[in-house]
């Protein structure tokens, strides 16, 4: 025998490794999330049969961000004397920031946060808002988000029907959603 022969004869045979299967990619994982917005409200839609169906979160409001300044902080402003060799005349000081702009930041943020957890269930993101609500969102946006992004439409359509923004969609984008 030569030698090659005997060590295949003492040794064992090796068994085949099981390779773990892939999971199946579910349809849940091939949606489109659309989300029309402003500064203080956003809607979640998904593309179903020629329209648009409401997300499993289908909306999300600030109260507050659409209220006046003075609904919104009670306290008077603080008074002081500006000049005191004009006379003994008190006036009002301004607040360092602006209430409501504060609060439209606070949502922005609120929801890229809601776009970073949905996200996760969703293959492409469609977002619609106002140029200036965009350029806050994009700046807020996770990277992840950012790469599920296929198309931004800047047009307010939060007051809109589904019916409309789905009008207003497909003569949008360029290709079917």
């Amino acid at each position: 025998m030569t030698r090659s022969t005997v060590n295949k004869a003492v040794m064992k045979p090796r068994r085949r490794a099981k390779l773990p299967e892939a999971p199946r990619m579910d349809n849940k994982f091939r949606k489109t999330l659309i989300v029309v917005a402003d500064s203080a409200r956003a809607r979640f839609f998904e593309p179903g049969n020629g329209k648009l169906v409401p997300a499993s979160r289908s909306e999300m409001v600030s109260p507050l961000a659409r209220k006046q300044n003075r609904e919104i902080v009670t306290d008077k402003p603080g008074r002081s004397f500006r000049s005191p060799t004009r006379g003994f005349n008190r006036h009002a000081l301004e607040p360092a920031h602006d209430p409501q702009k504060l609060e439209k930041h606070k949502f922005t943020a609120d929801l890229a946060e809601a776009l970073d957890d949905a996200v996760t269930s969703y293959d492409k993101l469609v977002l619609v808002a106002p140029k200036r609500s965009l350029g806050e969102l994009r700046t807020l946006m996770s990277k992840r988000v950012r790469q599920t992004l296929a198309h931004e439409v800047a047009k307010d359509l939060t007051t809109s029907t589904p019916q409309a923004v789905w009008k207003a969609l497909t003569a949008e984008l360029p290709q079917p959603i």
